[in-house]
């Protein structure tokens, strides 16, 4: 039996940048993610202080782990870390406990 794994990177962007700087880099990794094996899901957002989450979810941990190899030598990695505090960076894989899916999806 496989278990979803959920990756979670949080980080800030560098002061000189913005959301509207992301925009284009966001294509790119979107585009990276999807030809990945075992690629599920992405979504992202920021909070009030600035934090973004960077939420992936993946068919199982080896997937997971093989696409942030496999991310550190592409061209949108490249260009998220352009944009990226770089000492604000956590990332951690997680095994999902629980999930459900709406009947709508």
């Amino acid at each position: 039996m496989t278990t979803t794994t959920i990756e979670l990177v949080t980080y800030q962007l560098k002061p000189e940048c913005s959301q509207s700087d992301l925009e284009p880099i966001n294509t790119d990794v979107n585009a990276f993610l999807k030809v990945q094996p075992g690629f599920l899901y992405r979504s992202m957002s920021e909070d009030e202080t600035g934090l973004m989450y960077d939420i992936v979810y993946w068919q199982d941990m080896q997937s997971a782990k093989n696409a942030a190899d496999a991310f550190t030598s592409s061209k949108a990695c490249e260009a998220l870390m352009n944009v990226t505090n770089m000492e604000s960076v956590t990332m951690r894989h997680m095994s999902a406990i629980a999930e459900v899916m709406s009947c709508e999806a």
